[in-house]
């Protein structure tokens, strides 16, 4: 059996592990992305879900999102009642400008058929291929994990 020679490998490498090893495919996990998302330092805690921090990630968001998009969504109605609907979503509502966003999060509006409706952006599923997918879960993650 042939023996990796990782000497090739170190040389394309920037990053490294604290520990010293070679970081081949360095990847954020999602606390560190939304750590990004704020500007914070690795070793930060993730901030609470205020409406001065919803404003950030909305900006976020708006710079970084690729609207429309796709999306499904899980109406729920009474018990054991759920509906999937897929809409497009078309744009973010801004939390400076409103209801009072702490209890639900960011909200879009979505076509759903001929009708514009006003839904939670934490309730949205996107597909794994769409280019929004991990920027949705961040956000969704990090809304119900920090209020």
């Amino acid at each position: 059996m042939s023996q990796i020679n990782e000497s090739h490998l170190d040389a394309k490498v920037d990053n490294r592990h604290a520990d010293g090893r070679p970081c081949h495919f360095p990847a954020l996990n999602q606390d560190d992305r939304i750590r990004k998302v704020f500007g914070l330092p690795r070793d930060a805690s993730l901030p609470l879900v205020r409406e001065e921090t919803l404003a950030v990630y909305y900006d976020y968001l708006i710079a970084n999102l690729s609207l429309p998009f796709d999306a499904l969504y899980c109406q729920n109605g009474g018990k054991m009642r759920h509906l999937i609907h897929y809409v497009q979503v078309t744009e973010l509502l801004d939390p400076r400008h409103g209801r009072n966003h702490t209890t639900h999060g960011l909200f879009g509006k979505a076509l759903h058929h001929r009708e514009t409706l006003q839904l939670p952006l934490a309730e949205f599923g996107v597909m794994e291929d769409n280019p929004n997918c991990e920027l949705i879960d961040d956000y969704s993650y990090w809304f119900v994990n920090c209020r």
